[in-house]
């Protein structure tokens, strides 16, 4: 009986030596990635009527050989598991949607950086220095830079005061902390006395295509304001509010998908749009300023 189950226990053990061993030959071999780095995108101006080269990119959108590796804030360092040798890198510059964090998307008018024969190596880390550029199909109409000599701005480009403004928007050239590019930048500054301010932009002639269209702006502000489009067509004109902007004591880079507000307010051929700024004292304060530069709507050819 001893017998036997010492020849059970040496079948066993060899059973499991033999279970261990060919459970190493299906051990799959460590991965080891290759590695980028970004330090910023920055976009470059290839004709003067697209306004000023100053942007908002704050991420990275990362592609090897047309697959996803991820979206990056920058500075990022980030791994790309990929051979060693040559690749396809393609970089798309990513932008917060209304100045919100947690919505950030390729912008669809900045054009992808490609590397058609990029060099990776597992373990290594490649430096990307990529750049973009606005699109060739991007249309970029310069609204405001606010540069020009007319001191006092009763409508931007030609538009008018909204609603019951009481105050007027002026062009500042001082203190240069008030002055984000260029020698001015827009002012607007409401009190007690006079505590609504609203301007329009002149008509914006298009047809809702169902195409992304972005109002790009800089600004700074310690009061809250309003961005919206009026729709001339319907009488009498609607006005929803495309975004609330809340207070930054620094200036921000700020771009708004107009299409949405527009796909719920359809304008047909032969009418247009205008866009309004509007800012009324918040609660607390004595005097509510709010300072604008470089407005530019963007939209497809």
């Amino acid at each position: 009986m001893v017998k036997k189950y010492s020849l059970y226990v040496f079948a066993s053990c060899i059973w499991l030596s033999m279970a261990l061993s060919s459970c190493s030959l299906f051990t799959p071999p460590a991965i080891i990635p290759c590695y980028g780095h970004i330090d910023s995108i920055p976009l470059v101006i290839t004709n003067f009527t697209q306004g000023t080269s100053a942007n908002g990119i704050n991420t990275a959108w990362v592609y090897v050989d047309d697959n996803p590796v991820g979206a990056f804030q920058l500075p990022c360092t980030f791994p790309m598991i990929a051979t060693t040798g040559q690749h396809v890198v393609t970089i798309f510059a990513g932008v917060e949607n209304a100045g919100e964090a947690n919505n950030r998307m390729k912008y669809p008018f900045y054009s992808s950086y490609n590397i058609i024969n990029a060099t990776l190596t597992q373990g290594a880390t490649v430096n990307f220095k990529p750049v973009v550029n606005y699109a060739s199909w991007a249309v970029v109409k310069v609204i405001e830079d606010f540069d020009g000599s007319v001191q006092q701005i009763n409508g931007i480009t030609g538009g008018s005061a909204y609603g019951t403004s009481d105050t007027n928007m002026f062009i500042v050239n001082s203190p240069k902390a008030n002055v984000y590019q260029g020698s001015g930048s827009g002012e607007v500054a409401v009190t007690a006395n006079r505590p609504y301010f609203g301007i329009t932009t002149d008509t914006i002639d298009f047809t809702n295509n169902g195409q992304a269209m972005f109002l790009e702006m800089n600004y700074k502000c310690n009061n809250t304001f309003t961005i919206g489009i009026i729709n001339t067509y319907n009488s009498p004109a609607t006005t929803p509010a495309v975004v609330y902007i809340d207070t930054s004591s620094t200036w921000k880079k700020m771009y708004i998908n107009l299409q949405p507000t527009m796909a719920v307010s359809p304008s047909p051929t032969g009418y247009g749009y205008y866009i309004y700024f509007q800012v009324s004292l918040d609660q607390g304060n004595t005097v509510g300023q709010v300072f604008l530069d470089n407005i530019k709507l963007v939209r497809y050819n």
